[in-house]
Formats: C-alpha cells, sequence, structure tokens
C-alpha cells in the first residue's frame, strides 16, 4: 500500500489525495446502490473528476522523467567552416 502511494522515498500527495477521493467515491456508490442513500450528483460527479485528474497526473508524471541513470550516448559532429574557397 505505501509503495502504491509513495514516489520514490516519500508519499505522494497527489497520490494520497486521488486515493482518498477514489475511497469516497466508493462508498457513496455503495451507500447509493445497496441502502438508498442519496449522494448529489455534483459532490459525486466532483470526486470522479478529481480521480480522474489525478491518475492522468500521476501517469503523465512517469513519461516526463528524465531518467538519469539512462545509459543513452549523444553523438555531436564537428563542421570546419574554415577557409574553402568558392568557385
Amino acid at each position: 500500500m505505501r509503495n502504491m502511494l509513495s514516489d520514490g522515498n516519500k508519499v505522494s500527495s497527489k497520490r494520497l489525495i486521488t486515493f482518498i477521493c477514489l475511497i469516497f467515491m466508493l462508498i457513496g456508490y455503495t451507500a447509493n446502490l445497496f441502502w438508498g442513500l442519496e449522494v448529489k450528483d455534483s459532490l459525486f460527479e466532483a470526486l470522479q473528476w478529481i480521480v480522474m485528474a489525478g491518475l492522468g497526473f500521476t501517469a503523465s508524471e512517469k513519461f516526463s522523467k528524465i531518467r538519469e541513470d539512462s545509459s543513452h550516448n549523444t553523438i555531436t559532429h564537428e563542421y570546419d567552416y574554415g577557409d574553402e574557397e568558392e568557385g
């Protein structure tokens, strides 16, 4: 559980908030479905947007990180624009 909510060595606040909103959303859905308790649509939709945005931000972090341990080489070329004669 801690590994799911953490980003490296520290707990990610975005992941924690997303997870808490998901739990509230599931509780509201279950309460509405089985016990007939009414959850306002605006509250449910707000939680839904927070969860979707949180998952999107978390996923985009994975793709935007620059890996420090990458083993690619950058190839550069040197061009000599010295004294070339035209003609």
